[in-house]
């Protein structure tokens, strides 16, 4: 074997491969096997070896011992189980991306960015999952494996787009390089459709207008009228809830500010005008605050698709 093929992103993705020929639940059986062969969060080579071979997955001893270096995070001989976890499930690309928020979206209907466990369940659909339409798999053993994928949601009751994005990167992974594949389960499952474009309002809809007056007159009230600077004031708002400071805030940060600066308007028309100036489900408040406080209307993000 070359020193190449010998890369720890490439064994990783040789157990991904491995993992979508077992199917979707299999990175959650191997991950458990793991932690039933490991000692809390650390595994030796030979555990490791049996973990994999346990959950289906074989590796060469060379690849064994490469993956234990890569991720032996103390340097002391042992294989971290979160260093490991966190690699193998990766990043979502774009498509992938985009296609959670859409499923995410269609499940919270009153848009407060939370979706009930149980509201959940009741939209998930196994007999439009292309295995079961192909007679693989029975609609009970994909909606199983569903829970299964989502496993520790039910006591909490409810997920964030967040933690709905974190648990799906279960299924994900089992699924490398083939967005397609992981689309089509997710059109299918959710009764979405990928291709759908959506409806935005502008920025002339009166409904959007008199929001953008309500949100002005707020700040307006709360600033310090002898400046006759607010965009800092609007700013400043929008930073609290921007949690993990990317100069973006989603929907529901967005309706926590807008509650923050007193603007109590109904959630449909909140979500409205957010969604008339958000971009891949975000707003830069920034840009916004910006266009917003300048005394002409129209607001010139563009940012509507």
């Amino acid at each position: 074997m070359s020193a190449f093929h010998l890369l720890p992103d490439d064994i990783v993705q040789d157990i991904r491969l491995q993992l979508h020929n077992i199917g979707e639940h299999s990175l959650i059986d191997m991950i458990g096997m793991m932690r039933k062969y490991g000692t809390g969060d650390r595994l030796t080579k030979i555990e490791v070896m049996n973990a994999l071979t346990k959950a289906g997955v074989f590796l060469t001893l060379v690849q064994l011992t490469t993956l234990v270096r890569a991720f032996d995070v103390e340097g002391e001989g042992f294989l971290s189980l979160a260093a490991f976890t966190k690699a193998i499930k990766g990043e979502y690309s774009k498509r992938r991306l985009c296609m959670l928020k859409r499923v995410f979206q269609k499940i919270d209907k009153n848009g407060n960015g939370k979706i009930e466990y149980k509201e959940m369940i009741a939209k998930f659909n196994p007999h439009k999952h292309p295995s079961v339409k192909a007679s693989l798999l029975s609609p009970e053993v994909v909606e199983d494996r569903m829970k299964v994928v989502f496993e520790g949601a039910q006591e909490k009751g409810y997920l964030t787009f967040e933690q709905f994005a974190e648990y799906y990167k279960n299924m994900s992974a089992a699924i490398p390089h083939n967005d397609e594949l992981f689309c089509e389960i997710m059109c299918g499952v959710w009764s979405v459709n990928e291709n759908e474009e959506k409806k935005f309002i502008t920025q002339d809809d009166p409904r959007v207008q008199k929001m953008l007056e309500f949100i002005r007159s707020k700040v307006f009230q709360k600033s310090d009228s002898s400046t006759g600077n607010y965009v800092p004031r609007l700013n400043k708002t929008f930073k609290f809830f921007d949690t993990n400071m990317s100069g973006n805030i989603c929907l529901k940060e967005w309706g926590d500010a807008l509650d923050r600066l007193g603007v109590n308007a109904d959630k449909n028309t909140s979500r409205l005008t957010f969604e008339c100036f958000a971009k891949d489900g975000s707003i830069d408040y920034r840009r916004f605050s910006a266009a917003l406080l300048k005394s002409q209307y129209p607001i010139s993000l563009g940012l509507i698709s």
